[in-house]
């Protein structure tokens, strides 16, 4: 374990780790506010983004126990004005709707882009949705957001009460979380961390995505739509909590205080489809230790005879990253947020379930980027000084690691934030470091012809053309060229 908490170090975040009810680390690293210097703790708050789907499931269920409501209700008995009447409650909390995720606000933004998208514009988009479902109800599983944001209008509804009153009195109270709440239910709250992400390829020092969100160059465009436009929706994120108290709510599931066990045990079995079977993940879910995962009633779901049954829920959003682990047939629970867009999260959550279960940790990547040190030296110090760091970084490989996406990520990264000529250094060492690939040469070419150098980004389009020539976005981008 000793490890493992060394990696985990690095994370800017907090971690817990449980077992069979015992907490035995509970660690934080890094920064709650950065610009500010404000060091995380173990009692700092943070957005749990999509485990606040957890939270949800279990009011709707908990309406069901109390037989206000069924699962296999239409939406539209409850919701009167919900325009599918195919789907129920249960294809709701299992992502089986066929409804559309956050592109349904994008014609709303579209006409109103100042307009902060909330749970009373979900039904009028989906009545002014144009598309069909992407599926018969129950024929497929796709996750989507609005799914979890009509259950809100549900919980209000058939309880009567708004949903962060709801949360507060039948599922925080109970559970003893005193430090959870749903927002915006503490405006300015001091143990709230800040989220924070790397906006361009360019920079080293993460910052607050709030503020990012308010910018106006091309490159914040959709952050500005993930986190300012669409960040107030609830039922979907926007549940505070502390790895605390998300222990002290996986210490209620477990003992009934919320939820009778068969309710859980139905809560946590993997959604059948209208063909029988059983939605599974193609890939394996290494926060999970590596297990295929599906879903259930609001839960991801993995199981192995060797490891156990996991319910769980992961979350991310612009600058918050979130494991909920709960391994109910060991008892182990590890609960890891990261607010600073931290390199390989996932990884290091995995390596946390790995130890517990007496493997080894995963491969982490804990070196330095030096493709964004080399793009902050290149904007700071000019392109002379920028290349002497980048081979010096380049020749420590021990404590740097630089990759072609890397290098190309950073060039469009300057190109399209007003250093188009700048966006030729990255490039061009792309095309030494990987002559080869047919990327490379095609990525340089639009940089200069950006520049004003088009028989320089012919030559360049020729021979990416030659080594693909299938490359037909490239083809395309030659022909005009050579017309002007």
């Amino acid at each position: 374990m000793l490890t493992v908490l060394l990696l985990l170090a690095a994370m800017n975040g907090v971690v817990l780790v449980a077992d069979k009810g015992k907490i035995v680390e509970h660690t934080a690293s890094g920064f709650a506010d950065v610009a500010k210097q404000i060091p995380n703790t173990t009692d700092t708050r943070f957005q749990t983004a999509s485990i606040s789907k957890t939270f949800t499931s279990t009011a709707v269920l908990q309406l069901r126990d109390k037989r206000s409501l069924r699962l296999d209700d239409p939406v539209a008995r409850h919701l009167r004005d919900f325009p599918f009447p195919d789907i129920t409650i249960r294809h709701l909390l299992s992502h089986t709707s066929g409804l559309p995720d956050l592109e349904l606000f994008e014609p709303l933004i579209a006409e109103k882009p100042e307009h902060v998208v909330s749970n009373a514009d979900v039904i009028p988009a989906l009545r002014n949705w144009k598309e069909p479902l992407a599926f018969a109800p129950g024929a497929q599983f796709r996750y989507s957001n609005a799914n979890y944001m009509l259950l809100v209008l549900l919980i209000e509804k058939v309880s009567g009460m708004p949903y962060a009153r709801y949360l507060e009195r039948f599922i925080f109270k109970p559970a003893g979380m005193r430090d959870s709440y749903v927002l915006p239910g503490a405006p300015d709250d001091p143990k709230l961390a800040k989220n924070h992400m790397l906006a361009t390829m360019y920079k080293t020092t993460p910052e607050d995505v709030a503020t990012l969100s308010l910018k106006d160059e091309r490159k914040m465009r959709r952050i500005r739509y993930e986190t300012r436009t669409m960040g107030s929706t609830l039922g979907d994120q926007n549940v505070i909590s502390t790895t605390g108290d998300l222990f002290r709510f996986d210490r209620a599931l477990r003992n009934g205080t919320l939820l009778k066990q068969s309710t859980m045990e139905e809560a946590a079995t993997p959604v059948k489809l209208n063909d029988g079977t059983t939605y599974a993940d193609a890939e394996p879910t290494i926060a999970y230790g590596g297990l295929p995962c599906s879903y259930a009633l609001g839960w991801e779901v993995c199981d192995d005879p060797t490891i156990g049954k996991i319910v769980s829920h992961s979350g991310y959003n612009r600058g918050i990253a979130t494991v909920f682990y709960r391994n109910v047939t060991k008892d182990q629970t590890v609960v890891a947020f990261d607010n600073a867009d931290g390199d390989s999260f996932v990884q290091r959550v995995g390596s946390l379930v790995n130890a517990l279960n007496g493997k080894p940790p995963l491969e982490i990547e804990t070196r330095k980027s030096l493709t964004r040190e080399y793009g902050e030296t290149l904007l700071r110090e000019g392109a002379a000084a920028a290349l002497v760091r980048y081979n010096e970084m380049r020749a420590d490989a021990t404590n740097y690691v630089g990759t072609q996406r890397g290098l190309n990520v950073l060039g469009y990264d300057l190109l399209f934030n007003g250093y188009p000529a700048e966006a030729l250094e990255p490039f061009g060492i792309n095309v030494i470091l990987h002559p080869d690939d047919f990327n490379v040469y095609d990525s340089y070419a639009e940089a200069l012809a950006v520049n004003g150098r088009k028989s320089d980004a012919v030559l360049m389009y020729r021979k990416s053309l030659a080594l693909n020539p299938k490359n037909e976005g490239g083809r395309r981008k030659l022909e005009e060229l050579e017309k002007k």
